[in-house]
C-alpha cells in the first residue's frame, strides 16, 4: 500500500501522515504550490498542475503509475469531487482507492459527536436530581452550540478527562458558587481548558492549574502501580516535559481567566496563599489573574499515591468555601486504590453534604 497525499499545503494532512506513518505506509506528497515538502515525513515529494490545468488528469495518471500509489487522500472537497468524477484511462491496471469519504462529510463526523454530546446533556436533568438544599442558586443551562464548542475544543486537547467527566463537570458549574478554581495536576491542559471555559462563561472565577511540568520532580505512586512506574525511567530518557507545558499553554491561552503555578503541589500551596494575601497570580506566560481567596472548585489530580492524596486534601481542602466542590480523579482506578481510600475518608468527615461518581472521578459538594 502506498497513498499520496495531495494537497500536501493543507493543515489537516499533518493528522493523516502521522497515523499512515504509525501503521508503516509509504506516504507520497503532492501539491500545485509547495515547491517543497518541508518538515512533513514522507518518502517523496511531487509538484502536479492545478486541477484546472488541461494537463492535470496525465499528469496525476503518470505519478501514480509511476510511484506504484494504490491509494489517494485529499482534504480539499472540490479536488476530491474532480477525483471521484474523473474519467480513469481505458487501460484497467490503472486503478487507485480515492480515501472515502468526500472531506465535507469527514467534517460533519468529526463534529457530529460534539453535538450528539451537547443534545444528551441538555436533555438530562442531573442538577435537579441532586436534592440540593433550597438556597441554591441553579443557573441556566447553555446553548446547544456552545455545549459542541465546548466538546470540540476539549476533544482537540491531548488527556484523558472523558466525555462523561466533563458531562458532570458542566452540569456543577450550573451550582457552583463564585470563587477561585484550582487543579493539582494540568499536565496537557485537557480538564484545565474545560474548567476554564466554564468558569468563564458563567462567570465563577479564575482557574489556577498546579504543575511541575519536571519528570525530576515526579514520584512513585506506590506498588500497585509499577507500570506506571516503570514508564518514569523511560520518560526521562526519551520525553521531553517542556512540551507538555507548552501544550498546557497552548490549550488554555485562548481563555483570560487562567493561571498557573510551576510546582509540586505542597509549594504550590504556599505560592497560592501569597498570591491571595497579594490579590493577585502572575504567570509569566500568560498574565495575571485576580484571586479571592476561596476555592469554588478543587481539582486534585496529583500523585495518586495514598499519603499524597492526603496531603493534597489537608494543604487545599480547609481553602474550599461552603457550596463548593471538591473532586478526587482516578477515585475509580486500575493502578491502586490511593484516591479511593482518600476519598472514603474524606466522606466520613461529614463535611459533604452531596457526592457521587461519574466517569472515574469522586465528585463532593462542601456544605460545612
Amino acid at each position: 500500500m502506498k497513498v499520496l497525499v495531495f494537497p500536501l499545503d493543507m493543515d489537516k494532512v499533518t493528522d493523516f501522515i502521522c497515523y499512515a506513518n504509525g501503521l508503516s505506509i509509504d506516504v507520497v506528497g503532492a501539491s500545485s504550490v509547495m515547491e517543497t515538502c518541508g518538515d512533513f515525513n514522507i518518502k517523496s515529494f511531487h509538484k502536479l498542475p492545478f486541477i484546472t490545468d488541461d494537463s492535470f488528469e496525465a499528469a496525476f495518471v503518470e505519478l501514480l503509475t509511476r510511484h506504484a500509489i494504490t491509494h489517494v487522500y485529499t482534504p480539499h472537497g472540490a479536488i476530491w469531487t474532480h477525483l471521484a468524477c474523473m474519467k480513469l484511462p481505458a487501460d484497467e491496471s490503472f486503478k487507485f482507492y480515492l480515501c472515502q469519504p468526500s472531506p465535507y462529510v469527514a467534517d460533519w463526523q468529526r463534529l457530529k459527536p460534539s453535538y450528539k454530546w451537547a443534545k444528551d446533556l441538555l436533555g438530562e436533568y442531573f442538577v435537579e436530581s441532586l436534592g440540593l438544599p433550597h438556597d441554591v442558586k441553579v443557573r441556566s443551562k447553555l446553548k446547544l452550540g456552545q455545549y459542541a464548542s465546548l466538546h470540540k475544543q476539549f476533544v482537540g486537547i491531548p488527556g484523558q478527562c472523558d466525555d462523561l467527566k466533563l458531562l458532570a463537570l458542566a452540569h456543577i458549574f450550573r451550582i457552583l458558587p463564585e470563587g477561585d478554581l484550582v487543579e493539582i495536576g494540568s499536565f496537557q491542559g485537557r480538564s484545565a481548558f474545560a474548567i476554564g471555559w466554564l468558569a468563564r462563561t458563567y462567570k465563577v472565577g479564575n482557574f489556577i492549574g498546579v504543575d511541575p511540568w519536571d519528570i525530576g520532580k515526579v514520584e512513585s505512586q506506590g506498588g500497585e502501580a509499577d507500570i506506571l512506574n516503570e514508564g518514569l525511567s523511560f520518560e526521562r530518557e526519551f520525553v521531553d516535559w517542556d512540551n507538555f507545558f507548552w501544550s498546557f499553554i497552548s490549550a488554555v491561552s485562548i481563555l483570560d481567566n487562567v493561571g498557573y503555578i510551576k510546582d509540586i503541589s505542597e509549594n504550590a500551596v504556599v505560592e497560592y496563599a501569597s498570591a491571595c494575601a497579594y490579590g493577585k497570580l502572575v504567570s509569566p506566560e500568560i498574565g495575571e489573574i485576580s484571586l479571592t481567596g476561596k476555592i469554588a472548585m478543587l481539582h486534585i489530580d496529583g500523585n495518586h499515591r495514598y499519603d499524597y492524596v492526603c496531603q493534597d486534601i489537608a494543604a487545599w481542602e480547609p481553602w474550599v468555601k461552603p457550596g463548593g466542590w471538591v473532586l478526587l480523579d482516578d477515585y475509580v482506578w486500575a493502578f491502586g486504590d490511593g484516591p479511593k481510600r482518600a476519598g472514603d475518608e474524606l466522606l466520613l468527615t461529614g463535611k459533604f453534604d452531596v457526592a457521587f461518581t461519574m466517569s472515574d472521578t469522586l465528585f463532593l459538594r462542601k456544605s460545612k
